[in-house]
C-alpha cells in the first residue's frame, strides 16, 4: 500500500509541475505577442519613440513644368507672392490655367489660357468669342473682386465682358504693364484701341 501511495503522491507532483510550466510557456508566449504588436502600433510604443508624421510634397506643377521649362520660376510680380484666395495656398499653374489633362498636346482645350482678346475687330485685332474672354476674365475675378476691381478703376467695369484681362495686364510679369501707369498713358491705350475699332468698321 505505502508504494501505491508513493506513486499516486509522485504522479500528482509531476502533473502539478507539468501544468504549472506550460502556464508559464503559455504566458511567456502571449507576452511576446503582445510586445510584437506593441512595437508595431505607434500610440502602444514606449513613451521615447516618436511618432513618424508623414508630409505630403506633391508638386502640383510638376507636369507643368516638365515640358515649359522656361516658366518655371516665371511668375513673377503679385502672383509671385499671392495666397489664394479659396485654397490658402500660394498660386501655382493650375490655379489659373485648370489641370493638364489627358489629351493636353493636342491642342489643350482643358487648359485655360490667356491672350490679348476683344470681342469687336479691330483693323489690329480679330474678334474674340464673348465666351473665351468671360471665361479668362472670371478666372481671374475668382481672387480679384469685381467690386475692388470696380473701385481700382470704372474700365474694370465696362469692359468685363468684351475685353481680356490681358490685354492690359500682363499675367506673368516682372512688370506689369499697368502698375505704376500714368493718367495720360491710359488715354492713350484707351484712344489707340477705340479708333482702331473705328477703322475697322469704316473699312467694311
Amino acid at each position: 500500500m505505502g508504494i501505491y501511495k508513493m506513486a499516486v503522491s509522485t504522479l500528482t507532483t509531476l502533473l502539478v509541475v507539468i501544468g504549472i510550466a506550460g502556464f508559464s510557456l503559455n504566458v511567456a508566449a502571449d507576452s511576446e505577442k503582445q510586445d510584437a504588436t506593441a512595437a508595431n502600433v505607434p500610440h502602444l510604443a514606449s513613451d521615447s519613440a516618436k511618432q513618424h508624421v508623414v508630409t505630403f510634397i506633391r508638386d502640383r506643377d510638376y507636369a507643368c513644368t516638365q515640358c515649359h521649362k522656361d516658366t518655371k520660376d516665371a511668375l513673377f510680380g503679385a502672383h509671385a507672392d499671392a495666397i489664394h484666395a479659396q485654397t490658402g495656398r500660394e498660386v501655382g499653374c493650375v490655379d489659373c490655367h485648370s489641370n493638364v489633362g489627358e489629351n493636353h498636346r493636342d491642342g489643350a482645350t482643358q487648359v485655360t489660357k490667356f491672350a490679348p482678346s476683344q470681342s469687336v475687330a479691330g483693323t489690329q485685332k480679330i474678334a474674340a468669342d464673348p465666351l473665351w474672354i468671360k471665361k479668362q476674365n472670371e478666372t481671374c475675378t475668382n481672387c480679384h473682386e469685381p467690386d475692388d476691381l470696380r473701385e481700382a478703376n470704372w474700365t474694370h467695369d465696362v469692359h468685363a465682358l468684351d475685353l481680356s484681362c490681358a490685354s492690359c495686364h500682363n499675367i506673368h510679369p516682372t512688370i506689369d504693364p499697368m502698375k505704376g501707369i500714368t493718367q495720360s498713358s491710359k488715354i492713350k491705350m484707351c484712344v489707340d484701341c477705340h479708333a482702331d475699332q473705328t477703322k475697322a468698321k469704316a473699312t467694311k
